[in-house]
Parts: structure tokens; sequence; C-alpha cells
């Protein structure tokens, strides 16, 4: 059993419970729309085809409507975290091909609930900050020393 943990926003989504919450409270989600939400947040912001998603829920051997079924699954995620397929917060709609979760979205390890780094969202400037500050070195003023306030 995975014990993986995403937070976005004010929600939580716990792979290891099968479980999203806001806030102190559980989120009412059947399974099907929570294991469609888990995915699109596996795939961090990338297109997630309808036939992928289709594929994940049903499988290639089973008979269902697929597109009246996604889109019921696409609309109780919708309702479960109150977002707007007209202005997306969470669950943005790429016509005619799929969909993709766009919220910011932190890990969390599960031993402690400490945040591990959210990749990707890190400007090169602030990297090279970070590393000429774990160098010793002022980012302001590279030639110089950092100044700790002490006496030099």
């Amino acid at each position: 059993m995975s014990e993986k943990k995403v937070r976005f926003d004010d929600f939580l989504l716990d792979f290891g419970r099968y479980q999203l919450c806001r806030g102190d409270e559980t989120v009412r989600l059947e399974g099907l729309p929570l294991q469609a939400l888990m995915f699109l947040v596996e795939q961090k912001g990338q297109l997630v085809t309808r036939e992928q998603m289709a594929d994940v829920l049903w499988g290639k051997d089973v008979f269902v409507d697929v597109e009246q079924g996604l889109n019921t699954v696409i609309r109780k995620i919708r309702m479960a975290l109150e977002d707007d397929a007209g202005q997306p917060r969470y669950l943005q709609t790429v016509v005619g091909r799929g969909y993709r979760f766009v919220a910011r979205i932190v890990e969390e390890e599960a031993i402690g609930g400490v945040p591990l780094p959210d990749h990707g969202l890190v400007t090169p400037e602030e990297l090279g900050r970070a590393i000429m500050t774990a160098a010793g070195l002022d980012p302001e003023n590279p030639k110089g020393p950092l100044k700790t306030g002490g006496r030099s």
C-alpha cells in the first residue's frame, strides 16, 4: 500500500488510505473518480488523454460507454474539488484530447509529514542564489564573502 500523500491548496490526497480530505474533513468521492484524480495528480501537469484515462479506469477488455463514463468521472471530480471547467483551478480540459491537473502540488513524506521539494518550481536565479549562499558567497556581491553579522 502506497504511503504517498499530496497536498494542493487546502486538499490532501492520501494514496495509501485512498482518501481525499479538505482541511480536517473527508471529501466524499467515489472509487473511479478518486482513482482518476490520483492518476491525473501523478502526471504532474502533463496531458492525460481520454484513452489513457479509460485504460486506467476500465482496462481494454471492459465494455462500457467510455465517453459517458469519463464525462461522469470528470464531473464528479470537479464537484468534489468545487472546480469550474470555465476557469479551472485544478482540472483543465484540453478539448478533443484529454485533461491536465494544473494545481501546484506538494508531496509529503509518510513519516512526519515533511514536505518534499516541489520539483520544477524553482527558477534558475533562485537555484543560483541558494548555491552561492551554501558556498558562503553573497548572492548580491559574488566577489565577496557572505556577511554573517559577526566580526570579520
